[in-house]
C-alpha cells in the first residue's frame, strides 16, 4: 500500500452555523442557541476563538457589540457564551480563531444571522379565530377566509408576525403571500404543543392602511386522517388562525396587532375552496373568489364577524424543524392526448409533489379534474385502486378568466397525473409542478459505476423525501400517512447520512414521548390515532424500538448529547415497560391483549398479500433481538449521560436477554431454530454473537449458503433486510453480498429498478412482472423503509461509516465488487465534508490477472476528525487532510 497525504489550505474558518439550521434563521425557538464552526486546518493547542456579536433588539438603530473567547477545540455545538438572547432580538455572529495574546490566526469567518422567537408563552396574547357559523361535523367541510384591516402611523422599522393555526395556514398581507411554506403549522400531537412561526414582515407593511387575510384548512386538526375509513375531528372540529404582530416604529414606538373576536375589524367568509383534504384533494370554485380581499380598502360589509375557538395557550411551543416548501421543480417529460379528450403527464419521477396548471380558455362554470397516481395499469389506465380513501383528485370551476391554480391543502403522491376538462393544447408551459417536503440540507452523497445502483440509492433518497414532510410519514399518496414508528426506526441511520435531520426527528421524538405517556406504551405510529385493528396501542418490536434507535442514531451522526438527553426518559421508560414482558430466560413474549401480536418480519417475500405478517421468521426472535440491540443503546447512552447506575443495570438486562437470545434460538454448531436470511442478519449484524468468533462465522457461512441457494434473491421483510448485507460483510461474505444486491429477479432491490420505479417500494412485488399491481389492499410505490440498503452502500461500496458519535472517527473501508469498478461516497460531518472515492484499474503487460489489479483511493477527513482506514492486512489511522493512497487487490 501506497499513501500520499496533502495539506497545503491556509487556516480558515467556514460554515459558522446555529443549532442545526442551515443559513440564517429567524424564529429560533431558544435564547441561548448554540453555534458550530469548521476548521480548514487543526488550530494550535493553545488557540482560542473571539465571538464578535452584534445584538439588537426589534428595531433598534443600532446594535450592541459584544465578544466571548471560548476554546478552539468547542466548534462544535459550542454553548453560547453570552446572556441568552430575549423574543425577537437577533444576533449577527463572526468568529476569528485568535492565540494567546489575541493575534489573529485566521480571517473573521463569514457572519451568520439569527433571531430569538417569541421566547415566552406569556407573551402569547392573540386568539384562534375562524368561522362563526354552524359548520358540518363530517370532513369536506367549506373553507373560510379570515381578513383584518390594520392602520399604522407609519411604516415600521421593524416588524414580525408569529403565526399559527388549529388546523393549516397561508397569509397574505397587502394581497401578497408572505412565504412560500405550505401546510402550516405542521402536525404535532396538538392536544400536547401547537407549533408557532415566526416571520419578518417588515417589508411587507407600509405606513396607513393595511390588509391581512388568512387561508384557512381542515389539515390534520380536524381533516380525515388515516386508513380503514379514517377519523374526523380527532383533534377538534372547529379550526381558527392566531396571529400576532410585534412591530417597533423608526421613533421607538411599539405596536401589537392580535387576532380576537371582539374587535369587529377581524372578519370571515366562506372562500373559493369548497372542500380540501389532504389524501383525497381539493375543490376550488373560482366564481367564489373576491378579488382583492387580502388588499386595504376591500368592502366586507358581508362578511361575518369571526368567533373564538378555543385552545390553551400554554400549549403554544416555537418550531424547530424547518418548514414543508416547494423545494423544486418536476418538469413533465410527456404529455398525451387521449382518445377520451383527457390529457396523461409522465413527470417522470414519483414524489410528493403539486401541479400549478395555467386554466385558460374556461367559459365559467366549467370543471377542470385533475387525478395523480403513482405509476399506470398496463391498458394505460390510472392505477388508483390502492389509492384506497386518498384518491388524489383535485377539481377547479372557472370563473371564466384565466389563472394559474394550485391546490394549497392537499398534498399528492405521484409520477402521473390526468386532466380533464382541459381546453386547447396542454404543454409544458402550462404545467408548474412543484416538489415539496421539509426543507432539509442534504449532507450525502453516492455514485458507482453501476447505474442500476445509482437509480437505486436516488430511489432511496427520492423516498425519502416525499415522505418526511412535516413528519416522518410510511407513504405520501394513499389515505394512510402516517407515522409509523417501524419504518424511521429501520431506516434511521440511512437517513441521517443522506440528509441533517437532526431537528426534524428531535421534533418528532418530542410527540412519541407525549404519545408514550399518554398510552404506556410507544405506539405504533405517532402522531397516534386509533383506527380499526390499530386501535389500542400495544408494544411491539422494532416499532417500539425506535424509542432506543432513532435518537442513538441521531447521535451517532450528529454527537448532540443534548438530544440524547431529551430522549434519555423515552428510552429508559420503553427499556423498563418491556423487560415486564421477558420470560424467565430473557426472551420477549408479547402481552396477550393486543390480538394483532408481534409483527415480526413484516412484509416477509413469501407473505401472501392480504397477510404481511406471515412471515418464515419467528416473531418472538425477532422480538427479542430488537429489545437486546435496545439494551445495549440504552446503556451506551446512560454512560454518554454520566448514568453509571443505570448503564449498569441496562448492561446487565442486555446480556440476559442476549443470551436468552442465543440459548433459545442458536443451536452449538450456529445453526439457528429460524433458519432464515433474517434470523442470521439479525443475530450477526446486532451483534449477538459477538463473543464467540466461532458461532458467529458459522451463522455467517448459513446466511451465506441460504443466499446461493435462493440465487441472490432477497428473502427479509421489513426487520431484516437493513441488516442482510452488512451481516454477509461483516463475516467475510462481500461476495454474496453483492449477489444479492444485483440480483434483478423478484425478490430483489435491482427488480424495482428493472420495472423502472423511481422510488423505493413498500412491497418487493408491489409491481408484478407483467405491469399488474399487486393484488393486496396493502401496496405503496413510495415507501423509504426497504432503501434503508443505502446505508450499505455508503458504508461497503463507499466506505465511510461513522465509529464515534458525531464522526469524531470513522470507518474507511470500501469493498470493491460485483463488477463496480469506481465509487464515491461523501457526508457532511459536523467538523465538514469527510469524502471516499476510489476506482479499479486492470494490471498492465501482458499474463495480468486480477491480482494485479490496483485499487486508487482519494479521502479527505475534516479537521477534528480521525479516519481509520481499513483497507489492506494492515489499518491506519488518517489525520486530518487529503489522502491519496493505491492499493494492490
Amino acid at each position: 500500500m501506497m499513501t500520499n497525504a496533502t495539506q497545503t489550505v491556509e487556516q480558515s474558518i467556514s460554515r459558522l452555523r446555529v443549532e442545526h439550521a442551515h443559513g440564517d434563521v429567524i424564529g429560533l425557538p431558544t435564547g441561548t442557541p448554540r453555534l458550530s464552526w469548521e476548521y480548514a486546518v487543526e488550530p494550535p493547542a493553545d488557540s482560542e476563538i473571539v465571538f464578535h456579536v452584534e445584538r439588537r433588539t426589534l428595531g433598534a438603530a443600532e446594535p450592541v457589540v459584544q465578544e466571548a473567547r471560548v476554546p478552539a477545540s468547542d466548534n462544535t455545538l459550542c454553548a453560547w457564551p453570552l446572556p441568552a438572547l430575549v423574543s425577537f432580538e437577533s444576533a449577527v455572529v463572526t468568529v476569528q480563531l485568535v492565540d494567546t495574546n489575541g493575534s489573529p490566526l485566521s480571517p473573521t469567518s463569514s457572519p451568520v444571522r439569527f433571531e430569538a422567537a417569541l421566547l415566552e408563552n406569556f407573551q402569547h396574547f392573540a386568539d384562534f379565530v375562524g368561522p362563526s357559523w354552524a359548520e358540518p361535523e363530517t370532513d369536506h367541510r367549506h373553507l373560510p377566509l379570515v381578513r383584518a384591516e390594520i392602520n399604522l402611523r407609519d411604516k415600521p422599522a421593524a416588524a414580525r408576525l408569529t403565526l399559527t393555526a388549529l388546523g393549516v395556514v397561508e397569509a397574505e398581507i397587502n394581497g401578497v403571500k408572505i412565504a412560500d411554506d405550505a401546510l402550516l403549522p405542521g402536525w404535532t400531537v396538538y392536544s400536547d404543543r401547537l407549533d408557532c412561526w415566526t416571520f419578518d414582515i417588515t417589508d411587507q407593511l407600509v405606513s396607513g392602511a393595511n390588509a391581512l387575510g388568512f387561508w384557512l384548512g381542515d389539515g390534520w386538526w380536524r381533516g380525515r386522517l388515516g386508513f380503514d375509513g379514517g377519523w374526523v375531528n380527532f383533534y377538534g372540529d372547529k379550526i381558527g388562525v392566531a396571529a400576532q404582530i410585534d412591530l417597533v416604529y423608526p421613533d421607538g414606538g411599539t405596536e401589537r396587532i392580535l387576532s380576537n373576536s371582539w374587535d369587529r375589524t377581524w372578519k370571515v367568509t366562506p372562500g373559493p375552496i369548497v372542500c380540501s383534504d389532504l389524501c383525497e384533494g381539493e375543490h376550488y370554485d373560482a366564481r367564489l373568489e373576491q378579488p382583492g380581499w387580502s388588499v386595504p380598502g376591500f368592502d366586507d360589509s358581508s362578511w361575518k364577524p369571526v368567533a373564538e375557538v378555543y385552545y390553551d395557550t400554554t400549549k403554544l411551543v416555537n418550531a424547530e424543524l424547518p418548514p414543508v416548501r416547494p423545494i423544486e421543480r418536476d418538469e413533465p417529460v410527456s404529455i398525451t392526448k387521449r382518445d377520451d379528450g383527457s390529457w396523461l403527464i409522465d413527470f417522470g419521477q414519483n414524489c410528493s409533489q403539486r401541479m400549478r396548471v395555467h386554466m385558460r380558455g374556461l367559459a365559467s362554470g366549467d370543471t377542470v379534474t385533475m387525478r395523480h397516481v403513482e405509476v399506470l395499469n398496463p391498458d394505460g389506465s390510472l392505477a388508483t385502486r390502492t389509492l384506497r380513501r386518498g384518491q388524489q383528485c383535485d377539481v377547479y370551476t372557472s370563473n371564466g378568466t384565466d389563472a394559474w391554480w394550485e391546490p394549497r391543502f392537499a398534498m399528492h403522491g405521484f409520477r402521473y397525473a390526468s386532466i380533464e376538462g382541459y381546453q386547447g393544447e396542454l404543454t409544458s408551459d402550462d404545467i408548474d409542478c412543484r416538489v415539496y417536503h421539509t426543507d432539509m440540507e442534504r449532507t450525502g452523497w453516492f455514485d458507482c459505476s453501476n447505474p442500476m445502483i445509482n437509480q437505486l440509492h436516488s430511489n432511496a433518497v427520492w423516498s425519502m423525501r416525499s415522505n418526511f414532510v412535516s413528519i416522518p410519514m410510511d407513504c405520501p399518496q394513499r389515505d394512510e400517512r402516517m407515522g409509523w414508528t417501524g419504518d424511521i426506526s429501520l431506516f434511521s441511520p440511512t437517513a441521517t447520512y443522506l440528509y441533517d435531520t437532526q431537528s426534524f426527528l428531535a421534533n418528532w421524538l418530542e410527540d412519541v414521548r407525549g404519545e408514550q405517556l399518554r398510552y404506556g406504551t410507544v405506539p405504533f405510529y405517532v402522531p397516534f390515532i386509533p383506527i380499526g385493528a390499530w386501535g389500542t396501542a400495544a408494544a411491539i418490536a422494532i416499532w417500539g424500538d425506535s424509542a432506543a434507535i432513532v435518537p442513538w442514531a441521531l447521535y451517532m451522526d450528529g454527537g448532540d448529547t443534548e438530544l440524547l438527553r431529551r430522549s434519555y426518559p423515552l428510552m429508559t421508560t420503553w427499556i423498563d415497560e418491556v423487560s415486564g414482558y421477558l420470560t424467565d430466560d430473557g426472551v420477549w413474549e408479547r402481552r396477550p391483549e393486543f390480538a394483532i401480536g408481534q409483527l415480526g418480519d413484516w412484509l416477509d417475500p413469501t407473505a401472501p398479500p392480504d397477510d404481511p405478517m406471515l412471515a418464515m421468521t419467528d416473531k418472538v426472535l425477532v422480538a427479542t433481538a430488537f429489545f437486546a440491540q435496545s439494551c445495549r443503546i440504552a446503556a451506551d447512552v446512560a454512560r454518554v449521560l454520566g448514568e453509571p447506575e443505570d448503564a449498569l443495570r441496562f448492561g446487565r438486562l442486555y446480556d440476559h436477554v442476549r443470551g436468552g437470545f442465543i440459548g433459545r434460538y442458536v443451536g452449538e454448531d450456529g445453526i439457528m431454530t429460524s433458519d432464515t436470511q433474517c434470523a442470521y442478519a439479525l443475530a450477526i449484524a446486532l451483534g449477538l454473537l459477538d463473543d464467540d468468533d466461532t458461532l458467529r462465522a458459522a451463522a455467517g457461512d448459513r446466511l451465506a449458503q441460504l443466499v446461493r441457494e435462493s440465487g441472490g434473491k432477497v428473502a427479509t421483510g421489513f426487520a431484516g433486510t437493513p441488516y442482510v448485507l452488512p451481516a454477509l460483510s461483516r463475516t467475510g461474505h462481500d461476495e454474496e453480498a453483492y449477489s444479492l444486491l444485483l440480483s434483478t429477479e423478484c425478490p430483489s432491490w435491482l427488480y424495482q429498478v428493472k420495472m423502472g420505479a423511481t422510488t423505493t417500494w413498500e412491497r418487493w412485488d408491489s409491481m408484478m412482472p407483467d405491469g399488474t399491481v399487486n393484488p393486496g389492499g396493502m401496496t405503496s410505490f413510495n415507501h423509504y423503509a426497504l432503501g434503508s440498503v443505502a446505508h450499505w452502500l455508503h458504508a461497503r461500496i463507499g466506505g465511510l461509516e461513522p465509529i464515534e458519535p458525531g464522526w469524531r472517527r470513522f470507518r474507511v473501508a470500501p469493498m470493491p465488487g460485483g463488477g463496480i469498478d469506481h465509487a464515491s461516497t461523501s457526508h457532511m460531518t459536523p467538523y465538514g465534508l469527510a469524502s471516499c472515492s476510489w476506482s479499479v484499474t486492470d494490471g498492465a503487460g501482458a499474463g495480468a490477472t486480477d491480482s494485479d489489479r490496483v485499487m486508487t483511493v482519494n479521502i479527505d477527513v475534516p479537521v477534528g476528525t480521525v479516519a481509520s482506514l481499513e483497507i489492506g492486512p494492515d489499518p491506519q489511522e488518517l489525520a486530518p487532510g487529503h489522502h491519496t493512497l493505491t492499493v494492490r487487490l
